[in-house]
């Protein structure tokens, strides 16, 4: 790695603990910091990369660094270097609990649901925000005991060539994007695995409340369901660890586009897939989207999609046009996002 790069690294790494309105007074004070360094390093000559990385194991572990341009950082209840590590512990700590207790309410209402789901849905949301409470009162306490004693932890400076990367804008992830996409599978989960007989419930001219998928096919191909929902619970999970686009998570990226695609293939050609009764009333109505994809334009399509009603076609591509674009959008911002 060359030195300005590594420098550039260290800088971030220092700054990212700190206050957003101290991180360019600190970021040009240590530059000018290790500017320095390095001319009396070379003596007047060109610093090599050795003495660059000498400069900054001289200079300290990032977090400890930051500590000292903080001034409120001893009255902090957690404290740096302690800090950098309860955070990474943090989000495992409370990722693991949401899953677990996501996969508890589930299999639990599988076996036993009985009441309204919004009931059911209410409890599951109950739960699990009980349990990250739970976790995140224990991890704050342990780390702000061994913060208030001095208790030191063993780790090591951070090897310089495996210092993060100073992310681009357009390579961050949101975090608000994570929470919507565990949101959506959740949701998922209830309506399609946990009350597959209520699933989508739709009512037009007086039919009463009708479930628009068929409740049977939906138990047939419950565990199918649970299964493939791992593969968008892994890409969340390396996207909430991570946080950025990396080829990570361009690969969980791809894992979960395939699966949806299998899942939806399964699912869509199922005979029956739309509930007969919602056929019955919503094909009166609009005949060609419910009967199978017989238009001429249509016969080049593979036999397992030319069996569909035009509705789950029409679904089904606009699933899949979104899965293209997503997987596009995160192979460009991991591989060339940095040249962009």
């Amino acid at each position: 790695m060359e030195s300005k790069e590594l420098i550039k690294r260290y800088i971030y790494a220092v700054t990212k603990h700190l206050p957003e309105n101290k991180r360019q007074d600190v970021g040009k004070e240590l530059q000018s910091l290790i500017d320095e360094a390095l001319a009396e390093r070379s003596q007047g000559g060109q610093p090599t990369d050795a003495d660059t990385k000498a400069v900054l194991m001289e200079l300290g572990r990032p977090a400890e660094l930051a500590a000292k341009y903080d001034p409120h950082a001893k009255d902090a209840l957690i404290g740096q270097p302690h800090f950098s590590i309860y955070l990474r512990v943090l989000k495992i700590v409370l990722l693991a609990v949401t899953l677990g207790l996501t996969i508890t309410s589930l299999l639990q209402g599988i076996t036993g649901f009985e009441g309204n789901v919004f009931e059911f849905f209410g409890e599951v949301l109950g739960n699990i925000w009980q349990g990250l409470l739970g976790a995140f009162a224990w991890v704050t306490v342990i780390f702000a005991i061994l913060y208030q004693k001095d208790v030191k932890l063993d780790v090591d400076m951070e090897d310089l060539e495996n210092l993060p990367a100073v992310p681009e804008k357009h390579q961050q992830i949101k975090l608000s994007d994570i929470i919507f996409s565990f949101i959506f599978t959740i949701l998922f989960l209830v309506l399609f695995v946990v009350v597959p007989q209520v699933n989508l419930p739709f009512s037009w001219g007086g039919s009463g409340f009708i479930p628009i998928f068929n409740p049977e096919v939906l138990i047939r191909l419950r565990w199918l369901f649970i299964a493939a929902s791992a593969a968008p619970v892994l890409n969340q999970s390396v996207r909430f660890l991570t946080r950025r686009h990396s080829p990570p998570v361009f690969l969980t990226t791809l894992i979960d586009a395939v699966t949806q695609v299998v899942l939806l293939s399964i699912w869509f050609s199922t005979p029956n897939a739309l509930n007969p009764d919602f056929t019955a009333v919503m094909g009166s109505l609009i005949p060609s989207f419910f009967t199978k994809a017989n238009w001429r334009p249509l016969q080049w399509l593979p036999e397992i999609l030319s069996q569909m009603p035009l509705l789950l076609l029409v679904v089904f591509g606009g699933v899949m046009l979104g899965l293209v674009v997503d997987l596009i959008e995160s192979g460009v911002r991991a591989f060339w996002g940095k040249k962009a």
